[in-house]
């Protein structure tokens, strides 16, 4: 409430009184003399104070309370200035680290409680109370709300089951999501994932071969705003979860009981900005793993984990630190893929455990700076590896190109007027055979889809979604004998979430798994968890 100088006062004259005569000469002089002329004194019994908030809607944590005021009347409906006021917080709100702030009403009768701020670590409901002497205390409640993480999954034959809330015991809400599935012989797939939270608090899961490590804290102080990354490895066994701290690179891992936190690239300059990892799925020796990671200094380091052991390398030098690069892992041997943006063009580089290839251009030619990447592999075993990339440029074009079973497309132009501020999200399926690129235009979710020897007429998806997409992750993972393991969750501007799986034999389309998501951060997806099935991770706030 924002309390403005009272109209003229009539106390039962037929002209104004003493009383408000006094009172309309102090409304023409300045706050700061009344304040100096005018002692403080207790407020008669007759007096009354209401308080409250000029905007009653749920708060994010650590937003402003300072929005919350009381105003102090006489019985007759006159403001009270200079009067003692002190507010005492409860629940996740302070003054600075305090419950209490004492001020006084100014010449309006208005008291303000400055200072008051949501606590960024928690939620639930504030009650502000202000005591004024002789007048009972009066109170008002806000309520802060927490953003959680939550994980819908979804089985084949039965569908999706209710959203479940995630890491309750968390502080602060959900910053960045990021999820890694693993394909095991005769097993459901393996996935682990990664969340850090506003906090900088990093959460970890990992249920991977031979041990399903629930969600644990791993470490603390790490930077919200760069979004980590989460790859499987060794043999299936073990998870791996980057994110950034103090500017550096770290990981976490292992079974069980984990390992670490470590750090890594110690021979970096500047800051990681950018980081992307993936895996190759298992099939009788060590999983291989690998990771793409770009400073603020613009140097590309690729480091990746083969059968003949791990290499960390410097690989470029002038990339774009806000792109974020692309990492694949496949190719006779053991290779690995490190894709980034150096001068707006999209770049290769591929990496072995003995040496990495000089760096390649890609996209010769292409209208605009390259400004969104995303890539995959999938695991076959009559093929070493198979890749998929998707590339949109600054003008909306979208570029795509799939190495796949019986399937190799070079790059090509597959639409225009792309939305480049949505990272597109690519997948293997078609029984290894084919890739699909979604992607966002017209704020609608599209595919571009390669089967065979070539791409297949673009598609909308999720039509029945409201709002803008704004997010977009995909999954996939191959099961010998079975039809392609594809998943996707995207994210619209209303909060909806929305989600597809294409899981053994069950394709029923795109349908809505939730609302009340943060359309600011990115879901993730995953294949496994049980048989046949994928699950799909948002933050928000309502798991319905």
């Amino acid at each position: 409430m924002n309390p403005a100088a009272p109209p003229s006062v009539v106390e039962g004259h037929a002209g104004p009184s003493r009383r408000s005569v006094v009172t309309a000469a102090a409304w023409a002089v300045p706050v700061v003399s009344i304040a100096l002329a005018t002692p403080a004194h207790a407020a008669s019994s007759n007096a009354r104070a209401t308080i409250g908030f000029s905007n009653e809607l749920p708060r994010a944590l650590g937003s402003d309370l300072s929005d919350a005021s009381v105003l102090v009347l006489s019985q007759n409906g006159v403001p009270l200035a200079n009067e003692t006021v002190t507010f005492t917080v409860t629940g996740p709100a302070s003054f600075g680290g305090s419950t209490t702030w004492t001020t006084v009403t100014n010449a309006a009768g208005v008291a303000v409680a400055t200072g008051l701020v949501a606590s960024a670590a928690e939620g639930g409901v504030v009650t502000l109370t202000a005591t004024v002497a002789g007048v009972a205390p009066v109170t008002a409640t806000v309520t802060v709300v927490q953003e959680g993480l939550f994980l819908v999954p979804v089985t084949a034959g039965t569908g999706d089951q209710p959203a479940a809330r995630q890491i309750p015991d968390a502080t602060g809400n959900i910053a960045h999501v990021s999820a890694a599935t693993v394909t095991l012989p005769g097993q459901p797939g393996q996935v682990a994932y990664t969340a850090v939270t506003t906090t900088g608090e990093v959460w970890a899961l990992g249920a991977t071969r031979g041990a399903a490590a629930g969600w644990g804290l791993v470490d603390t102080g790490a930077d919200p705003a760069v979004e980590g990354a989460t790859a499987i490895g060794n043999t299936g066994s073990w998870s791996y979860h980057l994110y950034v701290k103090d500017g550096q690179l770290w990981w976490y891992g292992g079974a069980g009981t984990g390992a670490g936190p470590n750090r890594l690239l110690t021979g970096a300059t500047g800051s990681v900005t950018q980081v992307s990892a993936a895996n190759g799925h298992f099939s009788g020796a060590t999983t291989t793993l690998a990771f793409t990671a770009v400073t603020s200094t613009g140097q590309v380091w690729a480091r990746a984990s083969f059968n003949t052991g791990t290499s960390e390398r410097l690989v470029d030098t002038g990339a774009s630190s806000s792109v974020r690069p692309a990492t694949t892992v496949g190719g006779p041997g053991g290779t690995s893929q490190h894709r980034y943006v150096k001068d707006g063009q999209l770049w290769l580089v591929t990496n072995t455990g003995a040496s990495a290839a000089s760096p390649e251009r890609q996209l010769e030619g292409v209208d605009g700076a390259v400004v969104q990447i995303d890539a995959v592999n999938a695991y076959h075993p009559e093929m070493a590896g198979q890749l998929a990339a998707t590339a949109i440029t600054s003008t909306g074009q979208l570029w795509a190109s799939a190495s796949t079973l019986a399937n190799e497309v070079p790059w090509e132009l597959q639409d225009t007027g792309v939305d480049g501020a949505v990272r597109p999200a690519t997948a293997i399926g078609g029984n290894a055979t084919g890739s699909v690129h979604y992607y966002a235009k017209g704020g609608q979710l599209w595919r571009a889809w390669s089967y065979g020897d070539g791409f297949d007429p673009i598609a909308r998806k999720a039509e029945g979604a409201t709002g803008a997409v704004v997010g977009i992750s995909a999954a996939s993972a191959h099961r010998a004998g079975e039809d392609p393991q594809i998943a996707y969750t995207m994210v619209t501007a209303t909060g909806e979430v929305w989600g597809h799986s294409y899981i053994a034999t069950d394709n029923r389309g795109a349908w809505q798994l939730g609302s009340g998501a943060n359309p600011t951060v990115v879901p993730a997806t995953a294949i496994g968890g049980a048989p046949d099935g994928s699950t799909h991770l948002f933050a928000g706030t309502v798991p319905a």
